[in-house]
């Protein structure tokens, strides 16, 4: 979408209270936005090329996060591509401000009802002897030291602490953090957690041979 109307929906989400990143939608930002992991990706498939669905399929295969089209295009047929495409919903321009919040919403609920499902830890911070990661602030401490990870050590340990006590396999820790199309195999997996145990401590990720890691 245009930068005044992208700016007019910053304004709008940021004093709801949700964190806003934007960016251009571009092949090469495809990687950067599934690096990112964002819970909805808000975007306009029309507005920069006709087959705008081709941005919606592309962020398909590298992120399975919910997306909302915003477009000025009215026509069913629009609307049928780009849910066909990969987006879970659609809205027309101009968008009315509370149905826009009220569909973020929905998507939040949604989201929140399989992540209890799956068990995870929906609190903003993991503690448990002197280790504390606050989820929001993406921060990490042990025993009140701060301590610093890169972008995807702090992933993969949030990740551990969202599932406290239980397995998780290479595969699903991978896919998490790198993405569901990595090819790589589970030694980049393997480096970056002896990385975030050399900077933490030992004692609080546990190895499951074979299967996966866990965090005790």
């Amino acid at each position: 979408m245009d930068k005044k109307a992208a700016g007019m929906l910053q304004n709008i989400l940021t004093a709801q209270g949700y964190e806003v990143i934007s960016v251009d939608i571009s092949e090469e930002n495809f990687i950067d936005i599934a690096d990112v992991s964002p819970h909805i990706i808000i975007l306009d498939p029309y507005f920069s090329s006709r087959d705008g669905n081709s941005f919606i399929k592309s962020l398909r295969k590298v992120s399975d996060c919910p997306i909302i089209a915003i477009s000025s295009a009215t026509a069913e047929k629009a609307k049928i591509d780009a849910l066909d495409a990969g987006a879970d919903d659609y809205v027309e321009k101009p968008v009315p401000r509370n149905e826009l919040l009220a569909r973020i919403r929905v998507i939040i609920r949604r989201i929140e009802r399989e992540e209890a499902k799956s068990g995870i830890l929906l609190e903003k911070e993991y503690k448990s002897r002197g280790l504390t990661v606050d989820f929001n602030r993406m921060s990490v401490t042990v025993n009140g030291r701060k301590i610093h990870l890169t972008k995807n050590e702090f992933k993969i340990l949030a990740l551990l602490c969202r599932y406290p006590y239980r397995v998780l396999s290479y595969e699903f820790i991978m896919k998490s953090v790198w993405g569901p199309h990595i090819t790589e195999g589970t030694g980049i997996l393997r480096v970056n957690i002896t990385n975030i145990r050399r900077k933490i401590g030992g004692g609080y990720i546990e190895t499951e041979n074979g299967t996966g890691y866990r965090i005790v």
